[in-house]
């Protein structure tokens, strides 16, 4: 808590009470001059002040507040204003609102009045007095006490000790950053979003956890649920040192060993002389309503019910529970009070907020700033690095999306040490150094490490054989049995199954069904043991290589790629590809191809350099609020079951076709990303060459299907239809021949834009930047536009660089297409949107590739 020099105090009254406001004023002298407080009411406003804002200004800034009751007060709109944003900053802030009652009226039938502590004593009116001075010295007296116990309050100070072991202390990664020696939790803290749910345990609404500090005074009593490593505990560090900031008093209780035996009243008083050092002020004499037990792992608790009794005198409480808790308590009445949030996975947006954090993070001074896309080309790199570690580039994910996971990726990446005569991928390292880390943070010794490793390998592998995404108890226990009759086991049973569930590694459920606590653990083990059997096991990665379709057989391939380099494995994944889309040739987006569509170029939406006030800070923000949007439709359709994964889910052999491509050259190309330094050129440069033309010949297939003027006429005419129904119901009554036009141009910007997103997937699977040269060869050895696009558009993403002259001369070639050129220039002007590019170097790209900077639509006519 911040000290200030003196209290604020603000004076609330009515006008036609200002005598008494002299009065009271000039009976306060003594504590003004001590330098106790300051006061500010509305005669202080000076000539030429924003009379409104000046009072909510000052009002925002008290400490005190008084309101002056008389029946003119309660008359006043102003003042009973004044009087609701005064009890709101008291649940907000926790600032003292002191009624003091000048006259006679009806204010203790007023329900937000009533309830506080008024002056004179038991709220005699100034004027029922006999002696005025003596009202008004009982005032002084009570506003004398009010004062000197919130100065001890503000006075409070956190120990050192608890900020620095507690608070502060970002335990695994407080000494893993390579720029910085001492990581501490401000340096890295983004508020997670929460879900808030209603009475019923529906879901209402997403907002972010810092909104629940904002509307403290709405939210009194708050349950937020969250799985392990959701980072409950820390928002608890966050949400004790905000709530002090706010000049409340929050005590942290945690207890998982004990299970909250004994009265919890003992143990919020010792976590308060714990928690604050040189208190000049008791517990009991704090006001209760200031104080805010936080109490941490409440779900361990055996008797909720006592406990919860305990609690009641507390207006504000915050109970933190795990996610069990959270799904299963809620028709308990013993919660009914609380309002119900969940921590979420972080967004797009917020692993953002989170990476930025991290790679800002230094410790050197004076040091010169790298240039602004040398910074977003570190923060891309680690995007991608975090992106895929999740399993976000296959589906929604195989690690959930919370800082401690997002965190110990980078930071496993940037400074663990891969032991040399390991075959693992650095990637596939980041996910076994999480493991480790889990078994040696539980207590579990380097010599027990291996046994652990290979009992959740074959674990992995039984149940993978099962077919089941839990195990029932029979089939666990017969897996148990099994295991010890082909391996010795040097760590006692319990021990072991302990650890594990303690690590949330492994874990049972109230079904007494075992599985993987994370998908990513069943996948790495399962690849694992594949790895490892890769002679008995062909016919089961066959299979697999066969279906990557299937997320969870795609995941798979890529932890196998993770786990071993066999040529196996590569020759398989070729084959896959070379069959996909076999019927067709790969796109080249030449002339001879794409004549047909050359001639619609006057319709197709030009390519735009951003103009000078669009900065790639805002582009780039926007462009996340689309990605969050995009994930969390893809989440929402998982968890409606809108993608099985079985053969079923198919309704026509080409859907089930492109998706097979689509995920196959995902696999293809996070497994050159991660050998691209330990497998050989020819290998690296046959699977790029066959994942981009597994997509080419989706290309090629596309094109197949509109180049022929029937085909066209027939879906022009389909969305000429729609929209003549569109404005028939909207009643109006376009000309047809402008709504024919409006069709046309919808039909062929369509087209181009699945053309331009097909490269653009390409460029983002199979691209890297430690592929640049690999990619170089292939797609010069190529030496088709769309190879030409497909290398600078890899170029400008991974190495940040336009190579304006090479594009220049490029498109000149006669094989290269009106749209292959226009696809190229979109890429520039996107690379322009999203970069730092000067004025200068914008002209010339303007001039050297006749993209226009401002916005406009190359057609014959501007219709609408």
């Amino acid at each position: 808590m911040q000290e200030s020099k003196n209290l604020k105090l603000f004076l609330s009254y009515s006008h036609l009470d200002e005598d008494s406001i002299h009065q009271f004023s000039k009976h306060l002298t003594p504590l003004r001059n001590n330098g106790l407080f300051s006061q500010w009411y509305d005669r202080k406003i000076v000539a030429g002040e924003d009379f409104r804002k000046s009072i909510d200004n000052n009002l925002l800034d008290a400490d005190i507040i008084c309101l002056f009751i008389s029946a003119n007060f309660l008359a006043s709109d102003a003042c009973m204003s004044e009087k609701t944003d005064a009890l709101k900053l008291k649940g907000r802030k926790g600032v003292s609102v002191i009624p003091i009652i000048l006259a006679d009226c009806g204010w203790e039938d007023d329900p937000d009045i009533s309830p506080l502590l008024a002056l004179p004593t038991d709220g005699h009116a100034v004027s029922n007095f006999e002696d005025v001075n003596a009202a008004w010295n009982d005032v002084y007296k009570g506003l004398s006490s009010v004062m000197e116990k919130e100065t001890a309050i503000r006075q409070l100070k956190i120990c050192d000790q608890f900020t620095k072991s507690f608070l502060e202390n970002t335990e695994l990664l407080s000494k893993s950053h390579s720029q910085k020696d001492e990581i501490l939790l401000q340096h890295i803290f983004v508020f997670p979003e929460v879900s808030e749910y209603n009475d019923l345990r529906e879901f209402e609404k997403k907002k972010g956890s810092e909104k629940l500090l904002e509307d403290f005074s709405n939210h009194p009593k708050i349950l937020i649920a969250g799985e392990s490593h959701s980072g409950k505990t820390t928002l608890c560090k966050k949400f004790f040192t905000e709530l002090r900031r706010k000049n409340f008093i929050p005590i942290y209780i945690s207890d998982s060993v004990k299970n909250y035996h004994g009265k919890i009243e003992n143990r919020i008083s010792e976590s308060f002389r714990d928690q604050y050092q040189d208190c000049a002020i008791s517990l009991e004499d704090i006001d209760v309503d200031r104080v805010i037990p936080i109490v941490d792992d409440f779900h361990f608790a055996k008797n909720k019910e006592r406990l919860i009794k305990a609690l009641i005198p507390y207006k504000h409480q915050i109970l933190i529970v795990d996610e069990i808790f959270g799904l299963n308590f809620q028709g308990e009445s013993l919660i009914s009070t609380f309002k119900h949030f969940e921590i979420e996975e972080f967004s797009p947006s917020l692993r953002d907020k989170l990476i930025r954090k991290w790679l800002h993070l230094t410790d050197a001074s004076g040091k010169a700033l790298p240039n602004k896309n040398s910074i977003y080309q570190n923060i891309d790199q680690t995007t991608e690095l975090v992106n895929s570690a999740l399993g976000k580039s296959l589906g929604s994910g195989i690690m959930p999306a919370y800082p401690f996971f997002v965190l110990m990726v980078i930071n496993t990446y940037e400074t663990f040490s891969k032991p040399l005569d390991q075959e693992i991928t650095s990637q596939g390292y980041c996910y076994q150094a999480l493991i480790y880390a889990y078994l040696t943070k539980q207590g579990v010794k380097n010599d027990d490490i291996d046994t652990y490793v290979n009992f959740l390998t074959e674990l992995a592998f039984y149940q993978y054989q099962s077919r089941k995404h839990e195990l029932p108890a029979h089939e666990f226990d017969a897996f148990i049995e099994q295991y010890k009759g082909k391996y010795n086991l040097p760590v006692a049973e319990n021990t072991l199954l302990t650890n594990l569930r303690e690590t949330n590694i492994f874990s049972s459920n109230g079904f007494n069904n075992y599985s993987f606590c994370y998908s990513y653990l069943f996948y790495f083990f399962v690849a694992k043991y594949l790895a490892e059997h890769l002679e008995d096991c062909q016919k089961i990665i066959h299979h697999i290589m066969n279906n990557l379709h299937k997320n969870d057989y795609a995941y798979i391939a890529v932890f196998l790629s993770h786990h071993s380099k066999n040529i196996l494995v590569v020759e398989k994944i070729i084959e896959i590809a070379s069959d996909l889309f076999e019927k067709f040739e790969p796109f080249t987006l030449t002339r001879d191809e794409l004549g047909f569509f050359d001639k619609q170029t006057d319709v197709i939406v030009q390519a735009v350099l951003p103009k000078a006030h669009d900065l790639p800070e805002q582009v780039r923000k926007q462009d996340l609020k689309v990605q969050d949007q995009l994930e969390e439709q893809e989440e929402k359709e998982e968890l409606e079951g809108e993608e099985e994964e079985n053969e079923g889910e198919f309704d026509f052999e080409l859907v089930k076709e492109l998706r097979r491509t689509i995920k196959t050259v995902e696999v293809m190309g996070m497994m050159i990303k991660n050998r691209a330094g330990s497998l050989e050129k020819y290998k690296l440069e046959s699977i790029f060459e066959e994942g981009m033309n597994a997509h080419l010949r989706v290309m090629q297939s596309f094109i197949e299907l509109v180049k022929h003027e029937e085909a066209q006429d027939e879906v022009v005419e389909y969305i000429l239809s729609r929209l003549s129904l569109i404005e028939k119901e909207r009643g109006k009554n376009l000309d047809q021949d402008k709504l024919k036009a409006i069709s046309r141009r919808i039909f062929w910007n369509t087209n181009f834009f699945i053309l331009y997103s097909i490269i653009n997937k390409i460029i983002h699977s199979l691209g890297s930047d430690k592929l640049t040269a690999i990619i170089e060869t292939v797609c010069d050895k190529k030496g088709t536009p769309a190879a030409f696009l497909i290398k600078h558009g890899i170029f400008m993403w991974y190495k940040k660089n336009l190579q304006l002259d090479h594009i220049t001369d490029g498109i000149k070639s006669d094989d290269f297409s009106e749209i292959a050129k226009n696809i190229l220039r979109h890429r520039v002007a996107d690379h322009c949107r999203i970069h730092s590019v000067s004025f200068k170097e914008k002209q010339k790209i303007e001039n050297k590739l006749s993209i226009p900077s401002i916005k406009l639509l190359k057609v014959g006519d501007q219709e609408n």
